[in-house]
C-alpha cells in the first residue's frame, strides 16, 4: 500500500509551517499538598523544641560519687576509690553528692563496686557482719567438705556435719549461716571460710569445724 505526504502549500516554507503550527501544552505543576505543609512545619517545629529542651536542660546535670576503682564486699572504701561523675537527677536513684563524698571514706562495701557504677547509702556501712545475736565463725574444709561451685560472700550456706570427723562423732542438727569471705587453699589443700551463724550456735560449730567435722552445702537461690 503506498503513502502519501502532503506537501506544503505554495508560497509556504517547511520552517514558515512549523512556526505557524501551534505550540505543545505545557505540562500542570501539582501543588505541594497541604498535609505535606502542615507535616513539615510540624518536624521544624519539634526539633526547635527539643534544641530548647537540651540546651535548658543541660544545666540540671548534679555531681554525684562514682566508682573510680573496684571495691570489693567488706573492704573499706578508700578517697582514691572514688572519681565525680555528672548525672541527671532521678527520683528512683539517689547517690551521694560528691561534695558528702567524705561520708564514705573509711566506711565498708556491702557489695562489689564496680569502676562505673555510682554510690549510694545503701552499699556501704560502718560495720558488716556479725551483729547484734550473731557470731563469725571461721570453717576449715577441704575440697571434698565444699561445693564445686566457688563459694562468695553473702551466699546463704548450711553447714552440716562431715564424715571428716571420725567414726563415732556426736551427732548435730545443720546450722544455717552468710559467708563473709573464702580464704585461699593452703598447701595441705585446706581453706579457711568465714561465716556468720546465730550466736547460740557458734560455739558448737567451732568446735565442729576444729576437727574437720564441717561440711558446707551452699542454698538453692544464693
Amino acid at each position: 500500500m503506498l503513502t502519501t505526504t502532503k506537501a506544503p502549500e505554495a508560497g509556504v516554507s517547511s520552517a514558515d509551517a512549523q512556526l505557524l503550527a501551534p505550540p505543545s501544552p505545557r505540562p500542570l505543576r501539582r501543588r505541594p499538598s497541604k498535609m505535606l505543609i502542615l507535616i513539615g512545619l510540624l518536624l521544624a517545629a519539634l526539633c526547635a523544641a527539643g534544641a530548647v529542651f537540651v540546651y535548658q536542660n543541660k544545666d540540671l546535670l548534679v555531681s554525684v560519687v562514682g566508682v573510680a576503682n573496684t571495691v570489693r564486699y567488706g573492704q573499706t572504701i578508700t578517697e582514691n576509690a572514688l572519681r565525680e561523675v555528672q548525672v541527671r537527677p532521678d527520683p528512683g536513684l539517689l547517690p551521694v553528692r560528691w561534695d558528702q563524698r567524705s561520708r564514705l571514706v573509711g566506711k565498708r562495701a556491702t557489695t562489689d563496686l564496680l569502676p562505673g557504677a555510682v554510690i549510694t547509702e545503701q552499699v556501704v556501712k560502718d560495720a558488716l557482719p556479725p551483729g547484734p545475736g550473731q557470731q563469725l565463725v571461721g570453717v576449715a574444709v577441704k575440697s571434698s567438705q565444699l561445693p564445686a561451685t566457688p563459694l562468695e560472700p553473702r551466699q546463704a550456706v548450711l553447714l552440716v556435719p562431715s564424715s571428716q570427723a571420725g567414726v563415732g562423732a556426736e551427732p548435730w542438727e545443720p546450722v544455717r549461716g552468710t559467708v563473709t569471705r573464702v580464704g585461699e587453699r593452703d598447701q595441705s589443700g585446706i581453706r579457711v571460710v568465714d561465716v556468720v551463724v546465730p550466736e547460740r550456735s557458734g560455739p558448737q560449730v567451732a568446735t565442729k569445724a576444729s576437727t574437720g567435722g564441717v561440711a558446707i552445702v551452699l542454698l538453692l537461690g544464693s
